[in-house]
């Protein structure tokens, strides 16, 4: 121990003093010893009380150990105190013990140095004890503060002890008070946890009509216990009022939500009714539509096209009897009616690509090129263009006839819009990408169809044709593939303004996507992206 200690060593007889002086000074080197041998020096010292320990003889001629000892346990319930002596008995001893007495050592020479063993004991459980007295002072302090309610109670259903919290709950003043009103009805408690197979614990909610009129809602939980062979109900005792306040809220939010989505659904199934409907129309307006396009391509071309026979038969065989001024506006009537039916055609291309089926294969897109080259030949000539095919081109999945459209379109393009006095130069080949769904919305006109032959992620195929055109400003990337959108009159470049509608509706129905890339006066680049194919035709 590092602590200096200080004893009172009662006795009467100098040289016993100085043999317990002795013996304690070889285990305890700081120490502070009080001698008293008299009865005065006694009540002052104990009066002071400044000591830790009290050794006394039993027989003194002013007193005996006994009352010495009923003494000390008077003032000082916790002060260890050791009896060493030649003049008692085992009946002192039993008594002395049973006030309180932590030892006793007889004065004898072969039991001299039990002395400081039973002062160090004496001494480390005293310090026990104080550390377990304030442990329970520190409990019972926790206890009081928590919201919880803690009890103890016997077999009878008779509360032993509980916290301030638990009296707070039942709204009672006591433990007298809780014991006499039984909220909680312990014996039947305590009898239902016998009944039970071990451990032998039990949890249930329930509602608490309190003494002030007030109900509140708890959780109890309890446990059988036996403590110093007494079988013991062991509980807390929890306020869940604000969380059943809660849980009924709960219920009543979720009843309203679950009312409408009850009312939502009713709503959506009249919308899709009526999407039903709508549909319904929609089928009878493309039909329709179609009895239209049929209509137009066969009631509405053959006069117009009677209007282009006679006007050429006029100006061929007729020219020497007109007038100047008639043969411009027969060449009028002419040229606006074979426009008229251009854009008749176009416009019937755009809407059977829009509604046909569309069978998709692999397409051998160097065979395909030169196809296609051989058929556009005479246009090709006529304008002395050239065409760098940068073999092999990767094959795709595809229409072919749809696909034909769309690459002619952009072939004649190309050849079309050139400067004044330009040779057109057109340069094609492929690329292979990758596209993720990040990179698919890179172009913002993109209108992937809607039901894609493969994956997003699945390889793509650029096909690019490069010219050597009048360029597109970027601000018009996007509004040359609408319909009837022209960027110059048709006096300068002549065509209907479908073309390039047609190449974005096309691409889109295969499942790919068309873009552009173009400086004005620097030429263009127009790519087209195809699922790629494994194998060829």
């Amino acid at each position: 121990m590092n602590k200096i200690l200080r004893f009172l060593i009662i006795d009467d007889n100098p040289g016993d003093r100085a043999l317990v002086i002795r013996e304690l000074r070889r285990e305890f080197p700081q120490l502070q010893l009080q001698e008293i041998k008299e009865a005065a020096g006694f009540a002052q010292a104990v009066a002071a009380g400044k000591f830790d320990l009290v050794i006394t003889d039993y027989q003194l001629g002013w007193s005996n150990g006994l009352e010495i000892l009923r003494t000390i346990k008077g003032r000082y319930p916790n002060c260890p105190t050791i009896m060493f002596t030649n003049t008692g008995n085992e009946e002192i001893a039993v008594e002395a013990m049973k006030t309180g007495l932590d030892d006793y050592v007889l004065k004898l020479p072969n039991r001299y140095f039990r002395l400081p063993t039973a002062v160090k004991a004496a001494l480390e459980r005293a310090e026990t004890q104080r550390r377990i007295a304030l442990l329970e002072i520190r409990l019972q302090g926790l206890l009081n503060q928590l919201k919880v309610g803690v009890f103890r109670a016997n077999s009878a259903g008779e509360i032993i002890e509980c916290n301030r919290a638990f009296l707070n709950l039942l709204r009672v003043d006591s433990l007298a008070t809780a014991q006499r009103v039984q909220l909680l009805n312990l014996q039947t408690i305590y009898l239902q946890l016998s009944s039970l197979p071990p451990p032998q614990q039990d949890e249930h909610e329930l509602q608490l009509h309190r003494t002030d009129g007030t109900t509140i809602w708890v959780l109890l939980s309890t446990a059988l216990n036996t403590i110093n062979g007494e079988t013991v109900v062991d509980g807390l005792i929890e306020d869940i009022t604000d969380r059943k306040q809660a849980e009924t809220q709960l219920r009543q939010l979720t009843s309203i939500l679950e009312a409408r989505v009850r009312e939502r659904m009713q709503e959506l199934e009249t919308a899709n009714q009526n999407l039903a409907e709508l549909n319904r129309q929609l089928e009878l307006a493309n039909q329709d539509l179609e009895e239209f396009a049929y209509s137009v391509s066969h009631d509405f071309r053959a006069p117009l096209r009677a209007i282009q026979r006679f006007s050429e038969i006029l100006l061929e065989r007729q020219t020497e009897q007109l007038s100047p001024i008639c043969q411009n506006y027969l060449r009028r009537i002419f040229e606006n009616a074979r426009q008229l039916d251009r854009l008749t055609e176009e416009l019937l291309t755009y809407s059977q690509i829009s509604r046909a089926q569309m069978p998709l294969q692999p397409i051998n897109l160097s065979l395909f090129m030169s196809q296609i080259l051989t058929r556009l030949e005479p246009e090709l000539q006529q304008q002395q263009a050239t065409v760098q095919v940068e073999e092999p081109l990767v094959e795709v999945i595809g229409n072919r006839i749809i696909l034909e459209q769309v690459v002619i379109n952009l072939l004649t393009n190309a050849i079309k819009f050139v400067a004044p006095g330009v040779t057109p130069q057109i340069r094609i080949w492929t690329q292979e990408v990758r596209n993720s769904e990040s990179e698919r919305q890179e172009n913002p006109s993109f209108s992937p169809s809607p039901h894609p032959p493969v994956s997003p992620s699945s390889p793509f195929v650029r096909l690019w044709i490069q010219d050597n055109g009048i360029g597109i400003a970027e601000d018009n990337f996007e509004r040359i593939f609408k319909v009837f959108e022209r960027l110059h009159g048709s006096e300068v470049y002549p065509g209907t303004g479908i073309g390039l509608a047609i190449v974005r509706k096309g691409v889109e129905r295969m499942g790919g996507r068309v873009g552009v890339e173009s400086e004005l006066g620097q030429g263009s680049r127009f790519w087209i992206e195809l699922p790629e194919a494994t194998g060829g035709e």
